[in-house]
């Protein structure tokens, strides 16, 4: 049953595929279990072999950590040991100069000075006998009792405790922060003061033993969470010990205590000799890979191409087009199966290039339609620009000519005449901001004959700005709606400010009227219809100028323009342009 399922399975595959499996089955998936089994064996054994290195390095770490803390410990014994030095601990002193006498006595007499001189730990005693003058070798009980390290140790409650901390109290640039620290009581004879001795560790020196064992692999001694030695990780405070075992390779944690203090030693690695194993027998594996690979690729492939020659020409010419058309296969040979295959390939290779080239020469029609439309959108965005600031420019100069004469008629045509120069160009639409300014200043200018002092006007555009190219009209359509609709419908004088300027990666175009502003509901719409700009929308609406030069300047920028209104009836009223100066082309 199970061989007629694949029988039929197999019936439905490729020839090509039907190799493929046969190599896959018969020839890399033996290969590669048998390899595996063998790399696996030769990893097992030399991860074992770092391991058990990196437990006896850890050992001797431990080992020699645990002989400095003895040291420490028998040195601490031996001075609570010593009666001269009780006796000159507990001895009262009526003048300070007797005791600085009874100290050098004590100091170049005893074992005491030798002991101090060669050692590098940091070796202090404190009591508290009042009469004593403290120095670098015996200190106050009091100040004892107000440090970290003696709150630390009576926390443990034992006569005799290692104490290991991080002391962030002290300036690390003149004393290491990392503190290790024998603490013991002198109460082997009696006595009517409080002594105990502290012996600081000099951790440098210790470090450097445990260096001089190995200094090959990543080292770190902590105490709970903070390091208190480390090899490629200096500096470090505290470690992740499941983090830097997912870093490396291989680790090993060994863990000791020495009165009531627990330290934790981690070891890493991640170089294993097995890669230099493979390197040793190369040949072997090339061999290897000839005759389980190579070899019966080559077999196969031969027998492959025997048969299946013409099923991948078949396969080559699906896959395969030029020019947007499929070729059909020329020459077919022998009358079987795939020779019926390739006569219906080159029927379906007729039946669809026809479609093809109906569908694409349809599309091709389309884009062009679609072209000729937006062409035609924008030449009547051109040509549906609203005049009317023209004729208010005209009835300007008729007024003026009829109340005055006809002296300064020159004067002001001139003026007209550098407005309307470059708007009835429509072979470009674009202006440079320099361009434009030149505009608002004689529109500007006209309309102060109309309204007299009751405008004024300050045009400020950065040099920086001048050579960006906008859409025309797009600043003087703004400004116009400033003048009729703001300065207009006021009594009183008002301004008009046009600004101009460079922020960052942005233009800012700015035009502010102090005239009788807009409600807030009035800026809510028109900022709605800005923003919602269409050409649908632009016939019959209120602000129709407006509406044309955002939705033109829209089109410019690919819509990456962005509009701030501001308004107050009364007051008047700011409109911002910010446009991204990626957007705006500049002429050289």
């Amino acid at each position: 049953m199970i061989k007629k399922l694949l029988i039929k399975l197999f019936n439905k595959l490729k020839l090509h595929n039907k190799f493929l499996i046969m190599y896959v089955f018969c020839v890399i998936i033996p290969l590669f279990i048998t390899d595996a089994v063998i790399v696996r064996a030769i990893y097992d054994r030399e991860y074992n072999s770092k391991v058990y290195q990196l437990e006896n390095i850890a050992n001797l770490y431990i080992s020699s950590m645990k002989n400095t803390f003895e040291y420490s410990a028998r040195m601490a014994r031996a001075f609570s040991g010593n009666h001269e030095l009780y006796r000159f601990l507990d001895a009262e002193y009526e003048t300070p100069y007797l005791y600085f006498e009874e100290y050098y006595q004590f100091i170049n007499n005893s074992f005491f000075k030798s002991v101090m001189q060669t050692r590098t730990d940091k070796i202090t005693i404190y009591v508290d006998n009042p009469t004593i003058s403290y120095g670098s070798y015996f200190k106050s009980m009091q100040e004892a009792k107000s440090s970290e390290w003696y709150r630390r140790y009576e926390e443990m409650g034992s006569n005799a405790s290692l104490l290991v901390y991080f002391d962030d109290t002290v300036d690390p640039r003149l004393e290491k922060q990392q503190k290790i620290i024998y603490v013991q009581k002198m109460n082997k004879y009696s006595s009517s003061y409080e002594k105990i001795i502290k012996i600081e560790i000099d951790n440098t020196i210790l470090r450097n033993q445990l260096i001089d064992i190995s200094d090959e692999f990543p080292m770190f001694v902590c105490n709970d969470d903070y390091v208190v030695f480390a090899r490629y990780g200096e500096g470090v405070k505290s470690i992740n010990p499941q983090k830097l075992q997912k870093d490396y390779k291989i680790g090993v944690h060994q863990e000791f205590s020495y009165l009531g203090t627990t330290l934790d030693v981690y070891l890493f690695s991640d170089n294993l000799s097995v890669y230099a194993i493979f390197l040793e027998n190369y040949w072997i594996i090339v061999i290897m890979i000839i005759v389980t690979l190579m070899l019966p690729v080559i077999i196969m492939n031969l027998i492959e191409q025997s048969l299946a020659s013409r099923i991948k020409k078949l396969e080559k010419a699906f896959s395969g087009k030029k020019e947007d058309k499929f070729l059909p296969i020329e020459r077919i040979d022998g009358d079987d199966e795939i020779s019926q295959l390739m006569l219906n390939y080159n029927n379906i290779v007729s039946i669809n290039n026809d479609l093809i080239n109906k569908l694409y020469k349809d599309k091709l029609k389309e884009q062009a339609n679609a072209l000729s439309r937006k062409n035609a959108e924008l030449l009547a965005l051109q040509s549906q620009i609203n005049p009317h600031f023209l004729f208010n420019s005209l009835e300007s100069i008729r007024m003026h000519s009829i109340l005055k004469g006809e002296e300064q008629t020159a004067e002001m045509v001139e003026k007209l005449a550098v407005m309307t120069r470059q708007n009835v160009e429509w072979g470009n639409d674009l202006v440079t901001i320099k361009k434009e300014a030149e505009s608002i200043e004689a529109y500007l200018y006209l309309q102060s004959y109309r309204f007299g002092d009751r405008l004024s006007f300050d045009i400020d555009v950065e040099p920086d700005c001048e050579m960006y190219l906008i859409p025309k009209l797009t600043l003087v359509t703004f400004v116009e709606n400033a003048c009729v609709h703001g300065i207009e419908s006021k009594s009183s004088a008002g301004w008009i400010f046009v600004r101009v300027y460079k922020k960052e990666n942005d233009i800012f175009m700015e035009i502010e009227d102090t005239g009788g502003g807009m409600s807030d509901e009035e800026v809510s719409d028109l900022s709605e219809n800005i923003n919602n700009v269409s050409i649908d929308m632009i016939k019959g609406k209120k602000h129709v100028g407006i509406l044309n030069a955002c939705l033109r300047i829209k089109m410019h920028t690919d819509n990456q323009v962005k509009f701030f209104i501001e308004s107050e009836v009364g007051v008047g009223m700011s409109v911002t342009i910010r446009v991204p100066a990626n957007k705006l082309k500049r002429q050289s």
